[in-house]
């Protein structure tokens, strides 16, 4: 090749470079939605309030950041030369300070999931939004720590024991329930905080807390919308499992403290290859109740001239099984012109749009745009789709980032992330809404309820919350 070719191609290269970057950096600043790392909920006011990155750029040399960040965190890249290039005034990434082993600035991150296994495309995953999360953050005071749990109990714990042994000041994960109570006893000794993503309630408490969607909120959230639109008799079809068991005795306790009744509660076996006797069973068992009477109050969005014993039917189930229930429904003389069907977090599928005794139906969960904003950086920067759990990941480490800049009392392991920063009643926003802990551990979530329609899953009908303040009376 000419020499001077070549020499052109290396004047070139260093403005390409720039150019591809200011490029990454406006269009990630045009995007709308929820920003790309957590805000904090401004204490007195409830408003999210976008907090700004800490100079600097995350140095961690323990984990893998994809080939994009890499670039963006490992080069210092020349300012061009032309003026006309208008991207003089971005600001471009410092290169990183790695801090050393025993630097007192540091703040080690455990982070706990299962990288190897069945479970481990999810845990990468968890993993991947992390990172992603580092690095939005800017701060090259936080380290994660990955370790492996497998999806073993026995594992977590010894992943635990090694983080800590490290230095973790604090630790995201486990995935599972049995992992996150095994983790739980040791952190407690050491009065560590856990973060995990399980949603059994079990768990919560000690210094563990609970990020997943626990399905009593979604319940709730959908049975309480139900009310306001005059919905009183309720129902409840659910697979004899932990899960729907839990849910059920949710949505009695949810109907009951807003004035409805639950007057119908069926299981049909978790196992079942046929739901037919189930369905039938249980459609049975509502004509034998007595009809909604005429001076009660209408309901909304359905055909007052169907006779109906109730007026919703909860089903949580989901996917395939949710499928092949649903058309047994009508089939059944249930039928979705005059009963609501309501559902749970299960529903957040956007296949369910191809059955059509769902359509219509409620369910509630985070604001499908944030979830789309995250997914869209993630496949950017990772090349693939993440998993609907992946979100919390991303939302955990931020709000790491976030507590670690709260000043603490004196120097000490566990000053930024006590109890009275994680469990701040005005919470956080993150890219699944607002949220906020609990002091037993239990995590409450802002949610919206959607709707089922013919195309694209849900549609959002009644918005999730802006803050956790209670609107003056």
């Amino acid at each position: 090749m000419p020499q001077g070719f070549l020499s052109v191609i290396s004047r070139l290269l260093p403005v390409l470079l720039v150019l591809l970057l200011a490029a990454c950096q406006s269009g990630t600043q045009a995007q709308g939605g929820l920003p790309g790392l957590l805000d904090r909920v401004v204490p007195g006011t409830g408003a999210p309030q976008r907090v700004a990155p800490s100079a600097g750029t995350p140095a961690n040399s323990q984990v893998n950041l994809p080939p994009a960040m890499q670039q963006a965190l490992q080069q210092q890249l020349p300012q061009p030369a032309s003026p006309s290039l208008a991207i003089e005034t971005q600001p471009l990434p410092a290169a990183p300070t790695l801090l050393p082993p025993g630097s007192p600035d540091a703040i080690r991150v455990g982070f706990l999931a299962p990288l190897s296994g069945p479970n481990a495309g999810l845990g990468r995953a968890l993993f991947d939004a992390a990172q992603l999360a580092l690095f939005d953050l800017a701060d090259n005071r936080l380290v994660l720590l990955p370790r492996d749990t497998e999806g073993n109990p026995e594992k977590a714990s010894e992943a635990a024991r090694r983080v800590i042994a490290e230095g973790a000041q604090i630790i995201i994960g486990p995935l599972f329930a049995n992992e996150a109570s095994a983790v739980g006893l040791i952190a407690r000794e050491r009065n560590i905080k856990v973060l995990s993503f399980s949603t059994d309630r079990s768990v919560a408490g000690g210094g563990v807390y609970l990020l997943g969607f626990t399905p009593d909120q979604q319940v709730e959230r959908v049975i309480s919308y139900a009310r306001t639109r005059g919905l009183t008799r309720f129902a409840a079809l659910a697979p004899d499992s932990p899960y729907g068991n839990a849910v059920v005795q949710a949505a009695t306790t949810a109907v009951q403290a807003a004035g409805g009744q639950m007057l119908r509660q069926d299981r049909y076996p978790v196992d079942s290859g046929d739901l037919t006797p189930g369905v039938r069973r249980f459609a049975a068992a509502l004509r034998s109740l007595p009809p909604r009477g005429p001076e009660e109050p209408p309901v909304d969005g359905v055909d007052p001239n169907i006779a109906r014993p109730v007026d919703a039917v909860l089903l949580p189930e989901g996917g395939a099984r949710l499928r092949a229930l649903a058309p047994l429904l009508p089939f059944f003389d249930i039928d979705p012109r005059a009963v609501r069907f309501l559902g749970t977090g299960l529903w957040d599928d956007p296949s369910l749009s191809t059955e059509p005794a769902l359509v219509g139906g409620w369910y509630a969960g985070p604001t499908p745009d944030g979830f789309a904003e995250f997914a869209r950086r993630f496949e950017q920067g990772f090349g693939r789709r993440p998993p609907r759990l992946a979100s919390l990941a991303y939302d955990a480490t931020a709000l790491v980032g976030i507590l670690a800049r709260r000043p603490g009392e004196s120097p000490g392991i566990a000053a930024p992330f006590d109890e009275a920063g994680l469990t701040n009643p005005d919470g956080f926003a993150g890219y699944d809404g607002i949220f906020r802990f609990q002091t037993n551990g239990l995590v409450q979530r802002g949610l919206a309820v959607l709707e089922i329609q013919r195309r694209g899953g849900g549609r959002v009908i009644d918005p999730a919350p802006a803050s956790f303040q209670v609107p003056a009376n």
